[in-house]
């Protein structure tokens, strides 16, 4: 029997009509496709080539439109030591006996803990400085009169302080100033994420100039910045408070957690070879951001406090009460309840030997006297006489001309937000004087979900573009900055600060998420601080 089309099970009009109808549906998610692809390579393309990694300061990528631009570089003879892994010091706490997993910490962070300190480097818990300004202060503590007090540093000191049950050092250490003396009044402006660099810039914004006492705690999030970042921001901090006319007793606390930075100088060789749940990089005990800075609380003579010098030899032999999970939150950045009292346990402590030694070396509470600053070690003096105007929280929003796609988010680091690209936020940046000639752009750094923003300069002020990139290597959320030179434009009224999402990002899940969380102004041997 012979076939004929129209006896056919499926009609050639059926695969007709099945074609079109697929060809309707398929043709635009086709054409977004390709479109997509398209656009984004175009975006990499274009944008790509200007993307060039600064070796001093990683988490900063500029533009090749910044070829004109110029930034002052400070040279100085002081070094710092260096912190790199090598395979050696690997194979060595592997297979030292004296060192082998001796406890917990070693298995997890490969940090050499039990690696000898060098014979000139000190451990002491406590070291005491300068103690007439320490003397001026014990002196209004034991008659009774107003004492001002200021708190500078991150989350270790700000974060958690409302939180029930957990609180921060700030509250015992309150407690009990005000126990000794009703008349003594406590700022505390510490701030979650932010870094010694930051509190330079927006020292007139953080620090009382009234101060009588100012306690500072940095070393944990600045070791998450490179070294170099690290000690310029601590010493312009340090430099900017032994200048004030109050001349203030400076403690600088030195909290310590297991959790250390990552940076690319410190990954092991071979990171497959690590036991399961470890670190893939490693760093001497003794040779951290709180030794660095120490560098410099010697130099100035300033007071300091070490939590990882008073409690090792407990923490080393896990003793009760010592081991990680009772000291630090499940981030092992943050102390517990438990790391909260023996932190502000050992600032009391501290606090009280420091007065006592003042009284019994007969020092008496003397008017203010200038007494000279050291030189510096890793900065420029002349950037003692800029002065800067900081806009943080309100005066960021109150900042804001127009945005597309950007979001206020309020929160322990409060800032301007996307995670959409291709939007912009537009800045009216205020100009107190002609002498500013910088502008500092304070964004969040993390470890996922970060991308890339373009930031130019419009009106009144001129400016190269700055391709910043938030993503970070190291596992921390931080607010870091980025200085951009600009020159004031002839007849143009008002500076405007653009603020663009690009299609870019070295993030490993490919986010796009950036958050813009303070602008700061600084200006040329400004007199005073507008704040």
């Amino acid at each position: 029997m012979q076939c004929r089309g129209s006896d056919l099970p499926f009609p050639r009009d059926y695969f007709m009509g099945l074609t079109r109808y697929l060809g309707l549906i398929l043709l635009p998610i086709l054409v977004w496709s390709l479109g997509g692809a398209w656009i984004e390579g175009f975006t990499r393309s274009h944008f790509q080539r200007d993307l060039s990694l600064d070796s001093k300061h990683p988490e900063i990528t500029i533009s090749q439109h910044t070829t004109d631009a110029t930034s002052p570089m400070h040279t100085s003879s002081a070094t710092l030591p260096s912190n790199n892994a090598t395979a050696d010091m690997f194979a060595e706490v592997n297979s030292n006996a004296k060192w082998q997993y001796k406890n917990s910490l070693n298995t997890t962070h490969y940090m050499l803990y039990h690696a000898d300190a060098p014979p000139q480097h000190t451990v002491e818990p406590f070291t005491f400085g300068f103690l007439t300004t320490m003397a001026r202060t014990e002196g209004k503590m034991r008659l009774k009169k107003p004492v001002t007090v200021t708190i500078v540093g991150g989350s270790v000191s700000a974060a958690y302080c409302k939180e029930p049950g957990i609180g921060c050092w700030v509250t015992p250490v309150t407690e009990w100033l005000l126990q000794e003396n009703p008349q003594v009044q406590i700022g505390n402006s510490a701030i979650g994420g932010i870094t010694s660099s930051t509190a330079a810039q927006c020292f007139d914004a953080m620090v009382n100039p009234e101060s009588d006492l100012v306690l500072i705690e940095f070393s944990f999030n600045d070791r998450f910045i490179p070294p170099k970042q690290q000690i310029e921001g601590f010493e312009q901090l340090l430099r900017r408070l032994l200048k004030l006319p109050h001349q203030p007793a400076v403690v600088v606390v030195h909290w310590w957690s297991p959790v250390h930075d990552c940076s690319e100088s410190q990954q092991v060789p071979d990171a497959n070879s690590l036991l399961p749940g470890s670190l893939p990089c490693i760093q001497q005990l003794w040779n951290t951001t709180e030794d660095h800075i120490q560098r410099l609380v010697q130099h100035y003579n300033v007071h300091s406090l070490s939590f990882r010098n008073s409690f090792w030899p407990e923490i080393d032999a896990e003793a009760d009460g010592f081991t990680p999970d009772m000291l630090f939150m499940r981030d092992q950045i943050h102390p517990s309840g438990r790391g909260v009292d023996l932190l502000g346990g050992l600032i009391i402590e501290y606090l009280q030997q420091a007065l006592r030694k003042a009284l019994a070396q007969g020092f008496q509470a003397k008017p203010e006297e200038n007494t000279p600053v050291p030189a510096p070690l890793f900065v420029s003096a002349s950037d003692d006489a800029k002065a800067s105007q900081c806009n943080r929280g309100g005066a960021l929003q109150d900042m804001a001309l127009y945005s597309y796609g950007w979001t206020w988010l309020d929160g322990k680091k409060p800032g301007y937000q996307t995670d959409q690209i291709l939007t912009s936020l537009f800045l009216s940046v205020p100009m107190e004087s002609e002498t500013s000639d910088q502008i500092s752009v304070g964004y969040l750094s993390s470890y996922e979900n970060m991308g890339i923003a373009r930031v130019s300069c419009l009106g009144a002020c001129q400016c190269a573009e700055f391709d910043i990139d938030a993503s970070s290597k190291a596992h921390a959320s931080q607010e870091h900055n980025v200085l951009i030179p600009f020159q004031h434009a002839k007849d143009s009224k008002g500076c405007i600060l653009k603020v663009d999402n690009m299609n870019l990002t070295s993030a490993v899940n490919q986010g796009h998420r950036f958050k813009i969380s303070s602008v700061v102004v600084a200006e040329r041997e400004a007199a005073k601080v507008v704040s």
